[in-house]
This record gives C-alpha cells, structure tokens and sequence, in this order.
C-alpha cells in the first residue's frame, strides 16, 4: 500500500507539470494566432492533443488528490517534520497550486484566443 501512495503522489506532481506545460504551450500557439489568425485550422489537430493532455492531467489531478490527501499527514507531513523540511514542504505546495492556477488561466485565455482566430479564419475564408 505505501508504494502505491509513493507513485500516487509522484503522478500526481508529474500530473500537475504535464497540466502547466500544455497549458503554457497551447497559450503561446493561440498567442500566435492573434498575429496570423489565417492560420487556425493548421493548428487545430495540435490545439485538441494539448486540450485532451490538459484534460487526462486535470482528471489526474483531482483523482490522485484525493488519496494524497487523504494520506498526506502519514506520507508527506510527518516525514517532512522529522526531517526538518517542512517549510520546503509548504513551499513545493504553494509552487504546485500557483502552477495550477496558471495553468488554468493560461488554458482560458488560449480557448478564447484560439476562438478569435478561428472565427477570423472562417471570415477570411468566406
């Protein structure tokens, strides 16, 4: 059981890197975008990829949450006490849910972005 709680916690900080990364890049695609909205289609099979990554992490996320915190005292904070490492601890925390909040701005802003261009495509097109 502990290994299980080991690699639960282990994806679930890989989750939450995978999450940011997709985010970050499908922000600076659609951020592209806004100076050649033409393009939007020729982006639209690496748009959806990073939307389904950004999704299966997202459901990581909140799925290996909830053992991790359920097990967080025993696996995580009282490790961390007797070594001396707690405010690292808090720190890496704070790091991960600030990367999660950035993530999900970044995915939002991307969205109506990748929205814009692709109704100006569809406008230059016609």
């Amino acid at each position: 059981m502990s290994l299980l709680i080991v690699f639960n916690n282990y994806f679930h900080d890989l989750a939450t890197g995978v999450f940011v990364a997709c985010a970050i890049t499908l922000w600076a695609i659609a951020r592209t975008l806004q100076a050649d909205p033409l393009h939007a289609e020729t982006f639209r099979p690496l748009y959806d990829a990073l939307t389904r990554a950004l999704w299966i992490a997202f459901a990581w996320i909140i799925l290996g949450g909830i053992p991790r915190t359920i097990f967080f005292p025993t696996y995580e904070f009282i490790p961390a006490m007797g070594k001396g490492i707690v405010p690292a601890l808090v720190i890496k925390h704070v790091f991960l849910f600030t990367g999660v909040g950035l993530g999900v701005a970044a995915w939002i802003a991307a969205r109506r972005m990748f929205s814009v261009a692709a109704n100006a495509e569809q406008d230059g097109i016609q």
